[in-house]
């Protein structure tokens, strides 16, 4: 390895140390130790030891120095509210709370990027725009090692302003690579709509906020997110077009196709993954003007110096890491095992992308599976089938955005290729075993060995290969029967989900699967993780899906659940009035095939060995829902949604309960529910509490807390406990 990529690689781990260990003043003792070092094995001659401790004493002093001085003028803004202007970078976005928009703030010559919330903006707010107003400014979080506050530096995002009132928006002219990215987005908005709109979006101009959840999930369990994330694959395919028209020759492609790279890097929002494909395509094109020859992990090395420097943050960028790694990969491993493949008799084609795919797999599978909990196990398949498309839709969609009032004619084999690549997306993400979830553990470490010994096989030869795959597939069984076994063994399994602020729980019994509401925090991310845990155990179906009401912590993730799982039965409250979320639900269903039951009256749902027992609605109000029965054998367990102590009063007055032996607590344990009265009528032996830690509800109760110890219950808490299983 040449010397400025050993120095590059040691820079970069002491980026990653300062910013995940936070080391603090321990950096200037790290950096002294390894400048000392350095220089003693320095004067015993040159030696690669010697560049590695340089780049971690440069790499510590950087980060510290950073943090310090360059940092100081946003530090000192920490916990005031005083009146600033910013610069918007990105189009705003509508959340929960109102408004947030990405921007830029000048203090003393230095920009800093920050986050600016407010309720309202005006429709047409763009980059360029200045917003005027007074803010409470926080940092982003230098103590937070992990989650939003570290993904928001790593972008270069250091300081979080909200808007204590009404925010003035001053009309400011784009930088000319926004305007560039703004008028694609237009034309491609023009020529396109749906989910076709959003992948072309996504290709040309790195805009991933058009997506549907159920498309970017289905794209991450196929293992083609990388295809739409703006990268090397299509800086080269830029490149490589220029190539073809210059007819290869250096000169011409180089002058156009370096200022082309770094035109696309910025428009699509200079993500690390754009701008290290961008900078390592530079160093490609410049090689042979300058007669040097170019050495790939030297270019990588500089790429990550250069993206470093300006933020040492970005070490901590989840597009960052996957970039460099898939790089690294394809540099290590690429070679070995195309030849392999090909001496397999492979067509070039297939083995090109197959040892791509396994290459760049094997150097980012352990990132993946710590950011996604997550392992495609049809992303070969995937990437084989769509790959090339992938191609053909960014050059048409780019086509057509630039051919002027040719482009409705270009969209039309764009917009074809492009439905091909969805169609093939959804397809391989309908197998049940298409990837491996955290939900099952088993399969999940299965999956990771796997791809570890295939790749080093593949990269290194071993002639008992068909062994191998008797191995492999041994395991695999062995691994995907434990991820059954876990969820099904028994009379019965209760499965209560950490979905956060939210309920979810999944009811096996001897082959029959229920699903009694199905929300949390994120809706949507509660379906998902509902299907998930389902597919884990190769369960394709679920027999009954009941709501107990609407609100979206309880019913929020059902479309996204009835698109991953077949449901024969789905049970619903019946309303006075006409409810959006209740008609949307039940749409879905219909159209999913599933049979809507709306509740009115006392229903009973036969099983073999039980029964579910759906109560009606004691009330008008939105909380007054299903109460629900199911009993296994001797076992009986209670749901109650959020009904409050005058529905449970009613439940216990018109309905002869039994007594039960778990019962999970109504309202996620809000003073207001699970009442002294029904805990001295079901006497529960088990109280469970699905709620989010440090939610802003005060859930639980410590009365009700208080209640449940006095009835002599015991008690288990999503928020303290995780995903709870019971079983009997």
């Amino acid at each position: 390895m040449r010397k400025l990529g050993l120095f590059a690689l040691s820079f970069t781990a002491a980026a990653a140390g300062y910013v995940y260990l936070r080391l603090g003043w321990t950096v200037l003792a790290l950096a002294g130790a390894a400048l000392v070092g350095a220089l003693a094995l320095r004067l015993r001659g040159p030696n690669r030891a010697s560049v590695l401790l340089l780049g971690l004493a440069v790499g510590v002093t950087w980060c510290a120095a950073y943090q310090i001085v360059w940092l100081s003028p946003a530090n000192r803004l920490v916990g005031q509210t005083l009146p600033l202007e910013v610069r918007v970078s990105a189009l705003p976005e509508e959340t929960a709370y109102g408004v947030m928009a990405e921007g830029e703030l000048t203090l003393t010559g230095r920009t800093f990027g920050v986050t600016v919330y407010c309720d309202a903006l005006p429709e047409g707010t763009k980059p360029g725009d200045i917003l005027a107003g007074t803010f409470q400014v926080e940092r982003t979080g230098w103590d937070t090692q992990a989650g939003e506050s570290l993904y928001q530096r790593s972008r270069g995002t250091f300081l979080t302003l909200s808007a204590e009132d009404a925010v003035q928006v001053e009309t400011g002219t784009p930088r000319w690579y926004e305007a560039i990215h703004l008028w694609l987005r237009a034309r491609l908005e023009q020529l396109y709509e749906g989910q076709t709109l959003a992948f072309l979006r996504a290709l040309v101009t790195g805009d991933h906020s058009g997506f549907s959840y159920e498309t970017e999930n289905e794209l991450a369990v196929t293992g083609l997110s990388h295809a739409v994330a703006v990268s090397g694959m299509h800086v080269a395919i830029l490149v490589m077009v220029l190539r073809t028209l210059f007819q290869g020759a250096p000169r011409p492609t180089a002058l156009v196709g370096i200022p082309l790279s770094v035109a696309f890097a910025l428009m699509t929002g200079a993500t690390p993954s754009a701008c290290r494909a961008a900078l390592m395509q530079i160093l490609l094109l410049l090689a042979p003007l300058l007669r040097r020859e170019y050495d790939v992990t030297t270019a990588l090395g500089g790429a990550a110096l250069l993206l470093l420097l300006p933020n040492p943050w970005t070490v901590a960028n989840v597009s960052f890491q996957l970039s460099f790694g898939a790089v690294a990969g394809l540099a290590l491993l690429g070679e070995p095992i195309r030849q392999r493949l090909v001496k397999w008799k492979l067509p070039d084609f297939a083995a090109n992308c197959l040892s791509a795919t396994a290459a760049a797999t094997a150097m980012t599978l352990p990132l993946t599976m710590f950011y996604f909990r997550t392992v495609s196990l049809v992303s070969p398949l995937s990437n084989l089938l769509c790959l090339s498309a992938v191609t053909a839709s960014f050059l048409l969609g780019m086509l057509s955005a630039v051919a002027g009032p040719l482009g409705p004619l270009a969209a039309i084999p764009a917009r074809w290729v492009t439905r091909y690549i969805l169609a093939v997306v959804d397809l391989l993400a309908g197998i049940p075993w298409a990837a491996a979830y955290e939900q099952n553990p088993a399969l999940l470490v299965w999956a990771v060995g796997a791809m570890v010994i295939a790749v080093g096989l593949l990269a290194f030869g071993w002639k008992r290969r068909k062994l191998l795959g008797g191995f492999l597939a041994v395991t695999f069984t062995a691994a995907a029967v434990a991820g059954h076994l876990w969820l099904t063994a028994g009379e019965m399994t209760l499965t209560v989900l950490d979905v956060g602020q939210g309920q979810s729980l999944l009811l096996e019994s001897g082959g029959f699967t229920a699903v009694l509401d199905c929300g949390g925090t994120d809706p949507q991310e509660a379906g998902e993780t509902m299907a998930r845990t389902l597919l884990s155990a190769g369960l394709t179906k679920v027999d009954v899906l009941a709501l107990t009401h609407f609100d979206a912590d309880h019913s929020g993730g059902a479309m996204q659940l009835l698109r991953r799982v077949d449901v024969g039965l789905v049970l619903l409250p019946a309303l006075a009035e006409p409810d959006p979320q209740a008609d949307a639900i039940a749409a879905v269903a219909e159209k999913a095939g599933a049979q809507v039951l709306w509740i009115s009256e006392k229903t009973g749902v036969e099983f073999s060995g039980g029964a579910l027992m759906v109560y009606p609605p004691m009330g008008a109000d939105r909380n007054d829902g299903l109460a629900i029965l199911a009993s296994v054998g001797e076992y009986d367990m209670l749901v109650t949604g959020d009904c409050d102590m005058r529905s449970e009063q009613a439940l216990l007055e018109q309905y002869s309960l039994p007594q039960v032996e778990l019962l999970v607590a109504g309202h996620h344990g809000a003073a207001e529910s699970t009442s002294q009265a029904l805990l001295r009528w079901v006497q529960p032996e088990t109280v469970v509490i699905s709620v989010g830690a440090e939610n802003h509800y005060g859930h639980p109760d410590q009365e009700t807390l208080a209640r449940i110890e006095a009835a002599g219950a015991a008690v288990f808490r999503t928020d303290q406990d995780g995903t709870l299983f019971f079983r009997r």
